[in-house]
C-alpha cells in the first residue's frame, strides 16, 4: 500500500472547508431570518468595507434588477445602509448597518473564536504560511470561477444552455 498523498490530503481538506463554509453560511441564514444570497451579499459587502450596487452585482452575478431587489429587501430588513459615493454623485455606496454588524458579530463570534484557538496553537511561522497557503488557494478558487463563469457566459451566447421556450410554456 501506498502512503497517501500529501497534495491530495490537501486539496480534499480544502474542498471539504470549502463545504463547510457553505453548510456554516445555511446555518447563518437560517438564524439570521435572512436567505443563503442575503447572507452572501453581507458578507461581500462586509468583507469589502463598502460596494456599489454594479460592484455587488457583479460579485454575485446577478442583473441590474436582481440587485435592485436584493438591496431593497436589505435595506428595509435594516441590514444595508447607503451613503452617497464620494467620487460619484450619481452612485451610492452599501455598507452594513450597525445593526447588522452587531448581530453577525455575535452570530459568527463562537466561530472566530475557535478559528483563533486552532492558529494559535500554530507557531508563529506556521499561522504565517497557513495565511499565505490559504490567500493563494481563495484565489487560485476565484480564478477558476471567473473562468467557468466565461465559459457559462459563451455557452450561453452560443445558444447552448439555454432553455426551450417550449418546455416552460
Amino acid at each position: 500500500m501506498s502512503p497517501p498523498d500529501p497534495t491530495a490530503a490537501v486539496r480534499s481538506a480544502f474542498n471539504r472547508a470549502d463545504l463547510a463554509v457553505t453548510r456554516h453560511r445555511a446555518a447563518l441564514a437560517s438564524v439570521l431570518g435572512l436567505s443563503e444570497s442575503d447572507v452572501l451579499a453581507l458578507q461581500h459587502i462586509a468583507r469589502a468595507g463598502r460596494l456599489t450596487s454594479t460592484q455587488l452585482a457583479g460579485r454575485l452575478r446577478l442583473s441590474s434588477g436582481g440587485v435592485t431587489a436584493l438591496v431593497q429587501r436589505l435595506e428595509r430588513a435594516g441590514e444595508l445602509e447607503r451613503e452617497p459615493h464620494p467620487g460619484d454623485r450619481r452612485s451610492s455606496l452599501l455598507r452594513l448597518s450597525p445593526a447588522a454588524e452587531r448581530r453577525l458579530a455575535e452570530a459568527l463570534a463562537p466561530l472566530a473564536a475557535r478559528q483563533d484557538a486552532l492558529t494559535g496553537a500554530l507557531a508563529e511561522a506556521e499561522r504565517g504560511r497557513v495565511a499565505v497557503l490559504l490567500d493563494e488557494l481563495a484565489d487560485a478558487t476565484e480564478r477558476e470561477a471567473d473562468a467557468l463563469f466565461s465559459r457559462a457566459d459563451e455557452l450561453a451566447a452560443a445558444g447552448l444552455g439555454v432553455p426551450v421556450p417550449g418546455l416552460w410554456s
